[in-house]
């Protein structure tokens, strides 16, 4: 009678244990897991053959064996394969040998990419291949900050170079603007020359001018004089015919004396005046023109033959008019002398021969000279023409100059400034690359902090376990063979007692899987009460569906009741979000009773918010209030159903 008292206690405890041996030791086998990664083993192969300056290769290994979050094993090749095939490696890196050269080429032109060999053995573990993913995740970002660094520092001395490069084209600018200065003080030199030039070269060509009028003058006085001299000759003539005529020769000859006195003041007095008049224009040009070619031209003109010729001739003329005058003053004295009137009537006339002949020659130089002056005058207005063309086209590049030479300074003057300011700015770039491998920090402010990965988990297991404990419950107890648990039984007459006894045995569950879990596994709770109170709940209401199915449905409830469970596994959103399962589940989602469970649990290990507790916490009671009720009036119907026939068979 002892022994069966003490199995039944221990069938009952063995009960009350289920639900604990479940959580227990599935939450204390994978409490941490992610944070027990040491003993994970890592092969690692470093092909770099790196350079003279670094070898990024050994770098990048070493920076991985410092971090000591896994084991890394530095192998070659054969031996790191051969480990990953016989287990002993969860995954290989590998480190090709160009991985140096190829990064230390991303300042270059011929920029190349390098590979890193990660081969995981998911066949050994997918899950640590998965947290293996994570490390060789962090291991790509560090890589590619170091690669951004690399360049950014190049680049930053690639722009430091810039105001030196920009200091050697302001030296060059410089030497520009000496030489633009020095090219527009030449220009500003030959300007006045010019100006100068054109000036005085207005001034001969207007002395040629005068000179040609001059000439022009000259020759008409001449073409008269010689007309004269021709009207004298004949009327000598007739003089010489006349010499009969006593008392009209004397006073011809009276009459012709006089006019010869006239006309030999007047060709005196007109060959001095043309003489000493053109040869001062002459020597006025000479002396003031600064244009050596001009000077040249008139100088020319004052040496030359015909000029020579000129002035010779005029004072041939001068000197013939002379003697013609003389000899009529003679004549006139002869006058009284009538024998030698025939003889110096011939005499005057060979005179006034010899002076027709030479007045002939003066008019043929005379008209030479207007040639001469006429062409010169031509040739001088071109000069003069191409003078003020020259003198135009000085200003011009005078003023082309001083544009240039105020476009260089400016040019010198911005590049200066902008030397001064690209300096300055660059200054902003002094630790850009360590900035950019710091360059943002991510905080994470968590809401709900989940401790570890067992307090994640543990909403769901605890859920699961009392799901199983109270199944074990109701086949350990309602299906006792033996019948060792009367009141418990399914043959107990008094059900409410049976239920409360089946509710007793649920609550213990409960309560020692809550006190075990809290001090074995050491988490923390919200509130104490809520996490007990949400244990006990949980287990009444699992109970109250179980029993609803098995003492309504017998064996086929028992199947029942683990298709729910099955359900409720993959529908309850316990591991992976409800989002990522198939269609069917998600549908279910919100009529499993375990998705509520789940969800007051995190409130009561994670982080309580009195709304969504208490949500939960309705839903739950009225789960429970609904399948108590339903077992209770189905209870109650085969109750009057059973009393109805005991009374037709006593009648």
């Amino acid at each position: 009678m002892k022994k069966e008292k003490v199995l039944k206690v221990a069938i009952i405890i063995g009960v009350i244990l289920i639900p604990l041996m479940y959580s227990f030791f599935y939450l204390k086998a994978f409490w941490d897991p992610y944070g027990n990664l040491k003993d994970i083993r890592i092969a690692l192969v470093n092909n770099d053959i790196g350079n003279e300056e670094k070898n990024l290769g050994n770098k990048l290994t070493q920076s991985l064996i410092d971090k000591d979050v896994m084991t890394f094993d530095v192998v070659d090749e054969n031996v790191a394969k051969d480990g990953l095939v016989n287990g002993d490696y969860y995954a290989l890196i590998s480190i090709p040998s160009d991985f140096t050269s190829n990064l230390s080429s991303a300042a270059t032109k011929d920029r190349k990419t390098t590979t890193i060999t990660y081969s995981p053995n998911q066949k050994s573990s997918y899950l640590a291949s998965q947290i293996i993913n994570k490390v060789v995740t962090a291991m790509e970002e560090e890589l590619q900050a170091q690669v951004t660094k690399e360049v950014i520092n190049i680049l930053t001395d690639k722009l430091n170079e810039v105001p030196s490069s920009l200091q050697t084209i302001s030296e060059a600018a410089g030497t520009i603007n000496d030489g633009v200065s020095s090219l527009n003080n030449g220009l500003n030199t030959i300007g006045n020359s010019t100006t100068t030039l054109s000036s005085s070269y207005n001034e001969f060509n207007n002395g040629i001018s005068s000179a040609l009028n001059g000439s022009k003058t000259l020759n008409t006085g001449i073409n008269t004089v010689s007309e004269g001299i021709l009207d004298i000759y004949n009327g000598s003539i007739t003089l010489s015919n006349s010499t009969k005529d006593l008392p009209k020769i004397t006073s011809s000859t009276s009459e012709l004396a006089k006019a010869s006195n006239t006309l030999s003041t007047g060709i005196g007095s007109y060959v001095e005046t043309v003489n000493s008049n053109f040869s001062n224009i002459l020597d006025t040009i000479i002396n003031t023109t600064t244009d050596p070619k001009t000077k040249a031209i008139v100088m020319g003109i004052k040496n030359s033959a015909d000029y020579q010729k000129l002035l010779a001739t005029g004072n041939t003329l001068n000197v013939k008019v002379n003697e013609f005058n003389t000899n009529m003053q003679n004549l006139k004295s002869a006058t009284t002398s009538l024998p030698k009137v025939s003889d110096a009537t011939k005499t005057l006339s060979n005179s006034l021969a010899k002076l027709n002949s030479g007045i002939s020659q003066v008019s043929v130089g005379s008209n030479n000279l207007v040639t001469g002056l006429n062409t010169l005058s031509v040739s001088s207005a071109k000069i003069k023409d191409g003078i003020n063309l020259l003198d135009n086209g000085v200003k011009t590049a005078i003023n082309g100059s001083n544009t240039l030479f105020n476009g260089t300074t400016t040019f010198k003057n911005t590049i200066d400034e902008n030397i001064f300011n690209t300096s300055e700015k660059l200054k902003d770039l002094d630790g850009l690359e360590e900035y950019t491998n710091n360059a943002f920090e991510v905080i994470e402010d968590d809401y709900g902090k989940v401790e570890s990965y067992g307090v994640g988990f543990a909403p769901y297991f605890i859920s699961v376990s009392l799901w199983v404990g109270n199944l074990m419950l109701l086949i350990a107890l309602y299906y006792d063979p033996d019948d060792r648990f009367k009141l418990l039984g399914r043959n107990a007459k008094n059900k409410l007692v049976r239920y409360l006894g089946y509710a007793l045995v649920a609550i213990s569950q409960a309560i020692v899987l809550g006190i075990v879990l809290k001090v074995g596994l050491g988490f923390s709770v919200t509130n104490m009460s809520l996490y007990f109170g949400t244990c006990m709940l949980i287990s009444l209401v699992f109970l109250s569906i179980i029993q609803f199915l098995i003492v309504n449905f017998g064996d086929v409830g028992k199947f029942l009741g683990i298709l729910f469970l099955v359900l409720q596994l993959s529908a309850c959103g316990g591991t992976f979000p409800i989002e990522t399962v198939p269609i069917f589940f998600q549908k279910i989602y919100s009529f499993m009773p375990m998705t509520y469970t789940v969800k007051l649990l995190k409130e009561a290990l994670i982080l309580q918010d009195v709304g969504v507790a208490g949500r939960n916490i309705l839903i739950l009671v009225s789960i429970f209030v609904t399948f108590v009720g339903i077992t209770i009036i189905l209870d109650l119907i085969r109750k009057i159903h059973s009393n109805g026939c005991k009374e037709k068979v006593e009648n």
